[in-house]
């Protein structure tokens, strides 16, 4: 039995101490960004990337500037919000508002929840709030896993911290990125197998700091430039269906309900100016009625504005980059209408 356990013993050793190894590695690295502190999460004089966790940057970011910014108007949204650029949304505020871009990859309405009542928490002011919203958003009303998902720490007290540090530690563990990150690191190359996984990416981008907001002019430069819209981007613009179909069955349950009315209730607190969109999205699905008909009930039919299905701006593949994402004048142009 003595024999056994030193044996057990010494082949523990073996496994901790690789497993140290690597998580000094890690840390010391800190490829996520969600150890260390910096001044900023992206930096322009970088030409390479790592996928960072979108909620956790607008978080974080929003935590170190509010020390000096009394924010008072915020966007929430998924990534299609990020294109409702804040120069163009201040245009129809009142003089003097501070602007901040709270989004999320791939937002869920339970995490969208949390940051409104964070802001509210820790004394902020609602005066102006653009939600975007789309069929996705609404219909996860629970917290999301994975590393570029999961809910940044500071919106649920810190209660997830271990399962946050965990869940980004195997994901440096996880082979595809391991490998593509290391060797990153030694050769200096961003290689094509690399970006296939979408954890590394040369793609430009202009970030400012003071509102949280990403644009991507360089997308727009080759649209003016006709060199964006390539045969083989073009061959994912697939064919919609002539006749308008609808989300089914209805979203809007029991957990959504209980969520929208938290938020709603904020805003009736702060005497928010709220306008609620439904993106243009290129599959031309319509908003289930009954959802809509909720929507208008909870936050106003003024203040909701459907552009979802078919129309204007889903008609034509030239408003989108790709198949998930509505370009800058869309957004320009549904700001127009929307504040009329």
């Amino acid at each position: 039995m003595k024999r056994f356990i030193k044996r057990l013993l010494k082949f523990s050793v073996f496994l901790i101490i690789p497993f140290l190894a690597l998580l000094v590695l890690y840390v010391k690295m800190d490829p996520f960004k969600v150890i260390k502190s910096y001044d900023s999460f992206y930096d322009a004089n970088k030409n390479v990337w790592v996928a960072l966790n979108k909620d956790f940057v607008s978080t974080t970011t929003f935590i170190k500037n509010s020390k000096h910014t009394n924010y008072n108007s915020f966007i929430f949204g998924n990534s299609r919000s990020v294109f409702y650029q804040i120069d163009d949304w201040k245009k129809y505020l009142e003089p003097g508002s501070k602007c901040f871009h709270f989004d999320a990859a791939l937002e869920s309405l339970w995490a969208l929840n949390k940051k409104i009542v964070f802001i509210d928490k820790h004394g902020f002011n609602l005066d102006n709030v653009l939600i975007v919203l789309d069929h996705s958003i609404i219909a996860q009303d629970k917290p999301r896993s994975g590393h570029l998902l999961i809910t940044s720490p500071p919106l649920v007290n810190n209660s997830n911290l271990l399962e946050f540090h965990k869940t980004f530690f195997f994901a440096f563990l996880s082979p595809d990125f391991f490998y593509a990150y290391m060797d990153f690191k030694q050769s200096g190359e961003l290689k094509p197998y690399m970006k296939k996984s979408g954890l590394l990416t040369d793609l430009p981008q202009q970030y400012d700091i003071t509102t949280n907001e990403i644009r991507l002019e360089h997308f727009e430069n080759l649209i003016k430039e006709e060199r964006y819209y390539t045969p083989e981007l073009l061959s994912l613009f697939y064919d919609r269906d002539s006749l308008t179909q609808s989300h089914s069955p209805q979203n809007i349950l029991a957990a959504q309900k209980k969520l929208f009315e938290n938020i709603q209730s904020i805003f009736q607190k702060h005497n928010s100016k709220v306008k609620v969109i439904i993106s243009p999205l290129y599959d031309q699905m319509k908003l289930n009625e009954s959802d809509l008909i909720y929507l208008k009930d909870t936050f106003g039919e003024d203040n909701v504005f459907d552009f979802s299905g078919i129309n204007e701006f889903t008609n034509d593949y030239r408003n989108y980059y790709e198949i998930s994402h509505y370009r800058p004048h869309v957004a320009r142009k549904i700001l127009e209408i929307v504040y009329e």
